[in-house]
């Protein structure tokens, strides 16, 4: 073993370390390339065990992509979800495949349900306030500034309505 981090790598070695990461989740080639680069793995013997990889059918990452965000579609927004995938290293065309189902009509539903889960976070009695909390709640977790407002205006519309009644 030389005194050098990561010199006494080869690309049998580097595969089942990529293995082993793999068997517990799916990984972008990107996240697995700097995995290993951070353990000081030679670019040669890097892109060696990445090419055996993808030769076996066990790097893609376009199912990566859509697992990410078929996993998160229900409780963030478009915009957190694109932010999630860039920094995993994912391609731009193929990000941009992966939040093609997110229409406008999913992202508001999703929307709906977070705000309708998180409710109690928005009920000491101020409108403006909560309104202004709940915008700020959405905002953060991704969701577009239309899909924002329209999800904002529903709730406390509905919640302002309800307490006309009573």
């Amino acid at each position: 073993m030389s005194g050098r981090p990561g010199s006494d790598w080869d690309a049998a070695r580097a595969v089942a370390y990529l293995l082993r990461l793999l068997a517990r989740r799916d990984y972008a080639r990107a996240e697995l390339d700097d995995r290993m680069r951070r353990k000081g793995v030679s670019s040669d013997v890097r892109e060696a065990a990445l090419g055996r990889l993808a030769e076996l059918a066990l790097l893609d990452d376009r199912r990566v992509a859509e697992g990410h965000v078929r996993g998160r579609a229900h409780r963030k927004g478009r915009l957190a979800l694109r932010r999630d995938l860039d920094r995993r290293g994912v391609s731009e065309e193929v990000r941009d495949e992966a939040l093609a189902p997110l229409d406008d009509a999913q992202q508001l539903g999703a929307a709906r349900d977070v705000l309708a889960k998180h409710a109690w976070r928005f009920g000491s009695g101020d409108l403006r306030k909560d309104r202004a909390k709940a915008a700020s709640f959405l905002a953060r977790r991704g969701f577009p500034g239309d899909t924002v407002r329209t999800a904002v205006d529903a709730a406390f519309a509905a919640t302002f309505d309800d307490d006309d009644v009573a």
